[in-house]
């Protein structure tokens, strides 16, 4: 049984027939109220027409006496008359069905009759339907009470019950089978949806859920399934991509470190081989830690724990300070940093992140820019926006690789970065760490010569 309950086309379906149930017992409660009152009302008529005929059965006799003629017996055989005088006493009083007799009307009863409708129960059980009412016939006070069986409405109130206990539960089994077919149709998608996700892995993250109808609610889901989907797939490629690039980065130095060293091992006598040995090594395992740091900064950043400290920061003094630290870099290839400043601006941005991001990008400059060459670094201030430019005498990147040069390990020219031990993540990590602070960072495509990148930092206080 609890197998069946498991079931959601199952319990749709209890529960529709359910609420039917409930709804239809509603209807036949009320149907049978209804035509009860309807067929007391209409007896009430037949009552209220007795009564006229009644009242033209009295007649005026000699001597101006009045008298009822009661000489229409198929009028008096069919109905139940009673007339009493104006003090309770009786006065007429047809044959009564079954030899049953109505109860006596009490004093305050006789004084305020009117017009009025009564449902009473016989000796033996049957039910009649009574009208009360005052005549002032020739000038004398009758009460009369006119009285109709209700046998005939409950007759035909159990033909109608007999009816609707034959009618409802077959309504009730069409409405469960047709409501178990409507859920069983309504669900199709799901069924189609779950077959698909099973055969969905980590080697097959291209299978989509089919999306029968888009405008409704499943639909919708299998969209969004759809989307959640095609981000798995996505964040999998560039795990897959990062895991496969990383490796072949760290094995470039590992294999320069074992290379030098078995060449070592061959020189036993020479000590200043060993020292330019030494030296090489050492010159290896610092680009492998330099990588080693960067893809652990680029997880933590996948993996959203790091924790962006935002405080009022200088950006002139920031850059000074930057251009100051990375200058015996440019010295070394005889370059100059030209810095521009036209304001002392104050932003609220992390310091840390902002000067890795300049740091990568003034390094990128200095390894890529000719010897011999200036770099130039400007600030400007739009209504709500900084703009730092940094610009040099580099090869020009084309336009086609905008977008390219900021994904991770990517090359321009796989010789070129080898010979500068660049990495190819100082871009992604410069990116990252503006945007994470509400900034933008693109490669301007309007510098004639050389190449601009251009940091947009917003919230100027």
């Amino acid at each position: 049984m609890a197998g069946i309950f498991s079931h959601v086309r199952f319990r749709l379906t209890l529960w529709y027939t359910f609420t039917l149930v409930v709804i239809l017992l509603l209807y036949a409660g009320i149907s049978i109220m209804l035509v009860f009152f309807n067929l007391r009302n209409n007896i009430d008529t037949q009552l209220e027409h007795d009564y006229e005929v009644v009242e033209g059965m009295f007649e005026y006799g000699p001597g101006d006496s009045l008298h009822f003629d009661a000489d229409d017996e198929t009028f008096l055989n069919e109905r139940w008359v009673e007339i009493l005088t104006a003090d309770g006493k009786p006065f007429f009083n047809s044959r009564p069905f079954s030899g049953q007799s109505l109860p006596p009307l009490l004093p305050r009863q006789i004084q305020s009759a009117t017009m009025r409708y009564k449902t009473i129960s016989l000796n033996n059980g049957a039910h009649v339907r009574v009208m009360i009412t005052k005549a002032n016939i020739g000038g004398q006070q009758y009460i009369l009470r006119m009285i109709r069986p209700l046998e005939p409405v409950h007759n035909e109130l159990h033909k109608f019950f007999f009816l609707l206990l034959i009618a409802l539960p077959v309504a009730i089994l069409i409405a469960g089978a047709g409501g178990y077919l409507l859920a069983g149709k309504l669900l199709a998608p799901v069924g189609k949806m779950t077959e698909k996700a099973r055969r969905i892995s980590s080697d097959k993250l291209e299978e989509r859920l089919p999306v029968i109808n888009p405008e409704d609610e499943l639909g919708q889901l299998a969209i969004t399934m759809n989307d959640l989907l095609d981000r798995l797939q996505n964040a999998f490629e560039r795990l897959r991509q990062f895991t496969y690039d990383a490796a072949h980065e760290l094995r470039t130095p590992l294999t320069s470190i074992r290379s030098i060293g078995e060449v070592a091992l061959q020189e036993t006598d020479n000590k200043t081989n060993y020292r330019e040995v030494i030296g090489s090594i050492l010159e290896e395992n610092n680009r492998l830690t330099q990588l080693v740091n960067s893809l652990l900064f680029l997880s933590r950043t996948d993996a959203q724990t790091y924790q962006v400290k935002p405080e009022q920061v200088t950006v002139s003094g920031l850059v000074r300070q930057t251009i100051e630290m990375i200058q015996p870099l440019a010295e070394e290839k005889n370059q100059t940093i030209c810095f521009d400043d036209n304001a002392e601006i104050t932003i609220k941005a992390d310091p840390t992140l902002l000067r890795q991001a300049l740091l990568n990008l003034l390094d990128n400059a200095i390894k890529y820019a000719p010897a011999d060459t200036a770099i130039t670094v400007t600030i400007r201030t739009t209504k709500d926006k900084i703009i730092i430019r940094i610009h040099d005498q580099g090869e020009k990147i084309p336009v086609s690789l905008k977008e390219k040069i900021f994904e991770r390990f990517f090359r321009i020219d796989e010789s070129r970065s080898k010979k500068t031990d660049g990495s190819g993540l100082g871009l992604a990590i410069a990116r990252w760490a503006v945007e994470v602070q509400g900034g933008s960072l693109y490669l301007d495509e309007s510098s004639e010569t050389g190449n601009t990148f251009v940091i947009n930092l917003s919230h100027i206080t």
